[in-house]
């Protein structure tokens, strides 16, 4: 059966000596992987139309284990990624992610025009950094995995100005209070801070600060078709590290595994200091 779909392709392997595996995100199919027969050939026409990151109109047909790639029409490539080495490795991380939390074959309207507005501004802004955290954060928001930084997820009190506590399991922030009721206020406590909470992360209140705004541009996502906004913020020193760190462990600790890709962000990000 033929049928036709806005997509994006998300990734690509050989398939064989000739043929290449597309994966496909598509707006009305969700994930899907495609043959792209003779794909691996330089003078195939299929070839430059299925390249990562190539965002157009697919034509294909459905198969039992794969669909094909019959023709496409390219409304965009994002060069401005392509050419840059960096922007280019984040936007492979966050479309490892997705290949992740997607199950195939699932409509996911507000994931489909989430990547397309992080393709964009990956485009446009300068530090590709504040990029990937707002990503990480919209796609998990989005897969039923968002982060609580509001307030304290034991006793809902919003945080003071003082340092606050992520933990992993809880999926947000504790209060010092709620820590110190659970017998985990001491540095003698860790064992018990382990077992009640998982493993909790201290946070500065300006790290905190920063993730609140970040998540506002997140989460938003949920309920605004067509109004995404690159995130305006920005974050140096103690703030960066605390957020890099802690998005490396939750992303992991939410999908049981540690992506791909991540150790190449890893190295560019600790290069950077």
């Amino acid at each position: 059966m033929l049928y036709q779909s806005e997509g994006v392709v998300l990734d690509q392997n050989d398939l064989g000596e000739t043929d290449k595996l597309a994966t496909i995100f598509t707006l009305e199919s969700g994930l899907v992987r495609a043959v792209v027969k003779g794909g691996a050939r330089p003078k195939s026409k299929l070839r430059g139309l299925t390249q990562p990151f190539t965002y157009g109109l697919f034509e294909l047909f459905r198969g039992r284990t794969f669909d094909r790639v019959i023709q496409v029409s390219v409304k965009d490539s994002f060069p401005l990624i392509m050419e840059d080495y960096e922007k280019m490795v984040y936007a492979r991380y966050v479309a490892e992610l997705l290949i992740t939390v997607l199950p195939e074959r699932t409509k996911e309207k507000s994931q489909f025009e989430f990547f397309l507005a992080v393709l964009k501004c990956l485009e446009e802004k300068g530090d590709p950094w504040i990029v990937a955290r707002w990503a990480e954060l919209g796609v998990l928001s989005i897969a039923g995995f968002a982060p609580t930084f509001s307030g304290c997820v034991l006793c809902g009190e919003s945080t003071p100005d003082t340092p606050s506590y992520f933990s992993l399991e809880n999926g947000g922030i504790l209060c010092a209070d709620c820590i110190e009721r659970s017998g985990s206020g001491t540095e003698d406590s860790g064992v018990s801070q382990v077992r009640r909470h998982g493993e909790i992360l201290k946070l500065s209140p300006g790290t905190l600060r920063t993730l609140q705004i970040l998540s506002s541009y997140a989460f938003s996502v949920q309920t605004r078709s067509h109004d995404f906004h690159c995130p305006r913020v920005n974050a140096v020193g103690q703030v960066r590290d605390e957020i890099t760190m802690l998005m490396r462990k939750y992303v992991s600790f939410v999908l049981e595994k540690r992506l791909k890709s991540a150790e190449l962000i890893e190295s560019i990000e600790d290069s950077r200091g």
